[in-house]
């Protein structure tokens, strides 16, 4: 069995190889060995990838059994993850596993190809909840169909609203079920050649989806009369998603803090303890400023013998667009994510605290636990021990629109400093149609409907496999596809901020509380439409516990104060 796989592949996810799919001749590697390295097989950016050790770990093939394989951590120093579990020397690897090095650092998953019968994975089912509107679509194993249309949600929302689709519905899976069992008994019959049953079943797909497409387009054809129905009268979630369905993006990023007198990166100091026990911990180090305050101790890359560089890779969010020359607005923490709450890898903690001791000299003053410190990269105030400036800055930046896998460089334009909102800029060949925007703060109404479209990572993703026609780059590549979440609900309450005529006060600032619960990380940025299909809100928080889901908007107006240079 061992024989017939020809190719190992390496999909990357995350980091600075995002969506690039790397492919190894099987019978002529024993192993393949990743990390910053130039020696290595599968090798990381030595500058931007800074979670990667230069020797990180390998994948080996197994002696027994055939088709096994192990990964191997080599002493690495931020550690090496398979399927979110902390690899401890040497652990059995499956294709399709996911593989990240380091916390928080590039991700990629291993395969095979092709992947023996006996290593396909399980079909994964899928559980989404009702006021996302979805669809489950069933595994059809060893068949690669062609890529899909990559306007899923659109099509979900049209089946959702129509019951004429229904109808029809139901009589395309009667229509399957005969197929199916047709070919079944063929199969059975005359036990014809696996390629004609994948024939058979992509010309059924094809046939599907080319019925789609007809639909949509159908409803596109009409986006001049949606349109002066929304002047006159409330729109249906269809016709919502048929006006902006095009105009909502995936916002993907990675960034880090750097020291501006040198440029280097900064990094978290760690401290190997000696426990009780005598076993050894490692733990983040923090520092106690003079004025009191709790911030980690940070240390220039160069310097940096034990610990984590401040950053991440493989985030995203949404944004959609406000301006014919490519403006799109975001929240802040997408765009500037220096600029936000930082979220610690949980083995900081509990961390070890260092300040200026009886004498004045730096010492040990104890322990903080994670609930104890809230921090903002950009105000960091101290690196290396001594009082100094940072910046944050973007290692990448890119924009897909929906049912797209096209990724376009974007820079950061502005961030609001009265709420998390932000402006980035992408260069077009010809003007995009932006959204409709409607500062209704003054009018906004407990009870209003409202409809959130977004990138939420709970959503599962689509993948495309494209076989490359450029001699010179002759490797398919794997790429996701944009397609976003539409989810409705309605305005729960009203959070107003405090004024020098109302000196309220509120833990969420200046929001609207939603009753939108189907959606979550992934969706920051994204647009709150009203019953018209326009945006009055901007998606950007969530708050979670033993209670209900709730989720919260920024109102518009501090979106346009940032548009009009305000």
């Amino acid at each position: 069995m061992a024989a017939s796989i020809q190719k190992f592949v390496i999909r990357h996810l995350s980091g600075t190889k995002a969506n690039q799919t790397e492919e190894f001749d099987f019978n002529k590697f024993e192993e393949l060995t990743f990390g910053r390295s130039a020696d290595n097989h599968v090798r990381f950016d030595p500058e931007l990838d800074l979670m990667v050790s230069r020797e990180h770990g390998r994948i080996v093939k197994a002696n027994t059994p055939a088709s096994s394989f192990t990964i191997e951590d080599n002493e690495s120093r931020n550690g090496l993850f398979v399927n979110g579990k902390r690899v401890q020397g040497a652990s059995t690897l499956m294709p399709g596993d996911e593989v990240q090095l380091g916390n928080n650092g590039p991700t990629f998953v291993f395969d095979v190809d092709p992947r023996p019968q006996d290593l396909m994975p399980a079909t994964r089912m899928v559980s989404l909840s009702k006021p996302t509107t979805e669809a489950n679509v069933p595994e059809v194993v060893a068949v690669e169909p062609k890529a899909g249309i990559g306007k899923d949600t659109f099509e979900r929302v049209i089946t959702h609203e129509r019951s004429k689709s229904r109808t029809t519905l139901w009589t395309a899976m009667a229509a399957a079920v005969v197929i199916f069992g047709a070919i079944g008994f063929t199969m059975w019959k005359n036990q014809p050649n696996a390629e004609d049953i994948k024939k058979e079943v992509a010309s059924t797909i094809n046939e599907s989806n080319s019925k789609l497409l007809n639909e949509i387009k159908g409803l596109q054809d009409n986006l001049g009369e949606i349109k002066q129905k929304a002047e006159n009268s409330p729109l249906s979630e269809t016709e919502i998603a048929a006006l902006n369905l095009d105009k909502v993006v995936k916002i993907e990023t990675s960034w880090g803090l750097f020291d501006p007198a040198t440029g280097e990166a900064l990094w978290q100091l760690y401290q190997e303890e000696k426990m009780p026990d005598g076993s050894k911990a490692i733990r983040g180090v923090f520092m106690q400023t003079p004025d009191g305050k709790i911030e980690p101790y940070l240390i220039t890359s160069k310097n940096a013998q034990l610990g984590i560089p401040i950053g991440a890779a493989g985030g995203w969010g949404t944004g959609f667009v406000v301006s014919e020359n490519g403006l799109i607005m975001t929240n802040r923490h997408v765009a500037y994510s220096w600029q936000t709450s930082y979220s610690f890898p949980q083995e900081a903690f509990p961390g070890i605290v260092v300040g200026a001791g009886a004498d004045g000299k730096m010492a040990k003053l104890g322990y903080v636990d994670q609930g104890q410190v809230q921090w903002v990269p950009s105000e960091a105030r101290y690196v290396n021990g001594y009082p100094s400036q940072v910046e944050g800055r973007t290692y990448s930046m890119k924009v897909v629109f929906a049912g797209s896998t096209n990724r376009r460089d974007a820079v950061v334009n502005i961030a609001s400093q009265n709420h998390d909102v932000a402006l980035i800029k992408i260069d077009v060949a010809k003007p995009l149609a932006p959204v409709e925007l409607l500062d209704n703060y003054d009018s906004i109404k407990q009870g209003d409907q409202a409809v959130v479209m977004g990138y939420p990572g709970a959503s599962p993703e689509q993948f495309l496999v494209r076989k490359s026609n450029d001699p010179f780059k002759p490797n398919s590549a794997t790429t996701s596809m944009a397609n976003p979440t539409m989810t409705s609900g309605n305005v729960a309450k009203l959070i107003k901020s405090s004024t020098e005529f109302a000196p309220t006060m509120s833990q969420m600032g200046d929001a609207y509380q939603l009753t939108i619960n189907a959606t979550g990380p992934g969706n920051s940025g994204g647009p709150m439409f009203d019953n018209r299909g326009r945006v009055i809100g901007i998606y950007f928080a969530q708050q979670l516990g033993a209670g209900p889901h709730i989720t919260y908007a920024v109102p518009i107006k501090y979106g346009l104060e940032i548009l009009n240079n305000k």
